[in-house]
């Protein structure tokens, strides 16, 4: 069992090492190292700070210029800004048109664009009630998200398994009377 569970580590291991130039971005620029400034298209998971325009940043997402930072905690940074919504998320739109893996969730009160690559950061919130001001709010990667999702998925399976398996036994219970009847009308 531990030979097999070796083979499958060595294995998946040997294919992420296959699969890493896929996760490079191309360089355009002849001997230029460190960020890509081509429009090309990114492809796996990177983290978007080699992808973003050169700015100013936290956790490797963008921030726009021009803001006023607001008082938070250490694992977000709150920035507001004299713009109105639409602006704002234009200009963040036009910031992570290159990032692969930011996936955009517009809500009833807020744009949430969420990293679902490599970043250090894992959301970007965009406030739609504050008028003509606007409050953007950037949010570390944390551990409690990542554990909260896998646990959430865990009891998932397990729920669905649950199901089948009552499912199974109401089946097989009907299937045991059907027989039970057939075999008693045929003895009769």
């Amino acid at each position: 069992m531990l030979l097999f569970v070796l083979g499958v580590f060595s294995v998946t291991r040997l294919l992420a090492s296959s699969e890493g130039s896929k996760e490079t971005i191309p360089n355009t620029g002849g001997a230029q190292t460190g960020p890509s400034t081509g429009t090309e298209p990114v492809k796996g998971p990177v983290d978007s700070a080699l992808v973003i325009p050169k700015g100013p940043q936290w956790m490797g997402a963008p921030i726009m210029p021009g803001g006023n930072p607001l008082p938070g905690e250490s694992t977000r940074q709150n920035q507001e800004y004299n713009l109105p919504y639409n602006q704002v998320l234009a200009w963040y739109k036009e910031a992570l048109k290159r990032y692969p893996d930011a996936r955009y969730r517009d809500w009833k009160e807020e744009m949430y664009i969420e990293d679902q690559g490599g970043s250090k950061w894992h959301a970007i919130i965009i406030s739609k009630t504050g008028g003509p001001k606007t409050v953007v709010t950037i949010v570390k990667d944390n551990w409690t998200w990542i554990w909260a999702t896998l646990i959430i998925r865990f009891i998932g399976v397990f729920v669905v398994l649950l199901v089948l398996w009552l499912g199974l036994n109401i089946a097989g219970f009907i299937m045991q009377r059907l027989i039970k009847e057939e075999k008693a009308g045929a003895k009769a």
